[in-house]
């Protein structure tokens, strides 16, 4: 340090102590009322604060309380909504195999035209069986008269 900071500092600090003293007590006596009302005020505000939080907790409780048993709802909910889309997927798709079939024009009355051909295939069968059995009664008839008229 220079010597002539020196000399300004051991000059200077003593008016400065004696200055500083002066300087707050003015400040103290013309500023102290306003700090103690602002101070007040302060107070006053930290403990309607403090009445706010608590109130946004009691709030924030409730609401939490309310959300977890909605949430529970829709979970039940979604739930079974999933278990029907799963069980209703099966048929689904079964309906669309046979819309699928039905939408192809050769594969509805081919499966018409089996029918028919099976259903003439037993009508034949039918007509020879009912053939047979005329003839076999025809046949007892004929063996019935020579035996009576022998």
């Amino acid at each position: 340090m220079s010597t002539v900071k020196r000399i300004g500092k051991a000059a200077v600090f003593p008016l400065w102590k004696r200055l500083r003293w002066r300087i707050e007590n003015v400040t103290d006596q013309r500023f102290a009322p306003q700090l103690d009302d602002l101070r007040g005020q302060l107070a006053h505000m930290r403990g309607q604060l403090d009445g706010l939080r608590g109130e946004l907790h009691a709030v924030r409780d409730e609401l939490r309380g309310h959300t977890d048993q909605r949430v529970d709802d829709l979970d039940g909910r979604f739930r079974w909504h999933d278990d029907e889309l799963r069980r209703l997927a099966a048929h689904v798709a079964a309906m669309d195999s046979r819309v699928a079939s039905l939408e192809r024009p050769g594969a509805a009355s081919s499966e018409v035209s089996e029918a028919r051909d099976e259903h003439a295939r037993i009508r034949a069968r039918v007509a020879a069986v009912a053939q047979y059995e005329e003839r076999i009664a025809r046949v007892e008839e004929a063996l019935a008269q020579r035996v009576s008229g022998d």
